[in-house]
């Protein structure tokens, strides 16, 4: 079996993973088992923290995490202590990014939200413009999401409904709830990832409708990640991970 070296980015230790388990949600570290998109993730909080020390070496940063896997936070909270906390929706610390709290409103200089959005019940704008609330000017945001390359198109599976719950019924998960107008809808065939019943997927974004989500929030300096082969950093050229910055206004490849 032929193997691929290189430096990981989340435990900063020499690795190697073999080269035909390349991808997105595979290549995984041989010591601390990350894959190449957590590993993406990590690095790029780290370049964004390590930017803004060095602008000011005794600032103090406070590193927000958005539902953050358990590797993710516990590679952060290792490295970052006290700087970073990793809300969760359900859990304690809690957040809800379509409803944000005023105490974290302007509290953040860095945001990790990784497989999440695709994750939030629409209208998907709402959470958007949360993430902007929650991060100071100038503050960045590390995003990733599954989305298409350029010549796809956005899907929403579902309408935006109220009183939405999972049931089930005759031994399937069906969505259920009443559409804007009242009227009583369901859906069935539904999407899971990471288990049944955990997190439904709502949508599938398209490149474009992730920039325009994004600039419609305010969010500026759309960098969008390319591959860092020296960091185990490799796959197709979409589902990439994006930094969008507080408050400027340009878009391009990295």
């Amino acid at each position: 079996m032929n193997f691929r070296s290189f430096l990981c980015s989340a435990c900063l230790r020499p690795s190697f993973a073999p080269k035909n388990s390349i991808g997105r949600e595979s290549f995984n570290c041989h010591w601390c088992k990350a894959t190449s998109r957590e590993r993406a993730i990590i690095l790029q909080i780290h370049w964004q923290y390590m930017q803004r020390k060095m602008k000011n070496p005794f600032r103090k940063l406070s590193i927000l995490g958005v539902s953050d896997g358990h590797l993710t936070s516990t590679i952060l909270s290792k490295i970052y202590r006290k700087n970073y906390i990793n809300y969760q929706y359900h859990l304690d610390p809690k957040l809800d990014i379509t409803n944000v709290q005023a105490s974290l409103i302007d509290n953040a200089d860095i945001i990790s939200c990784s497989e999440v959005l695709e994750h939030v019940e629409p209208p998907i704008q709402i959470a958007f413009d949360g993430l902007y609330k929650l991060l100071k000017v100038n503050g960045a945001l590390v995003l990733s999401v599954p989305h298409t390359d350029e010549q796809g198109v956005h899907v929403e599976h579902f309408p935006v409904m109220r009183n939405s719950q999972i049931v089930k019924r005759n031994e399937q998960l069906v969505l259920i709830g009443e559409d804007t107008s009242g009227n009583s809808v369901s859906f069935d065939n539904l999407i899971f990832h990471g288990g049944i019943g955990t997190t439904l997927e709502y949508r599938v974004f398209s490149k474009s409708s992730l920039i325009d989500h994004l600039k419609v929030a305010g969010f500026g300096d759309l960098l969008i990640k390319r591959n860092y082969k020296l960091f185990g950093i490799s796959w197709e050229p979409w589902s990439r991970v994006w930094v969008a910055v507080k408050g400027n206004s340009n878009c391009a490849d990295q």
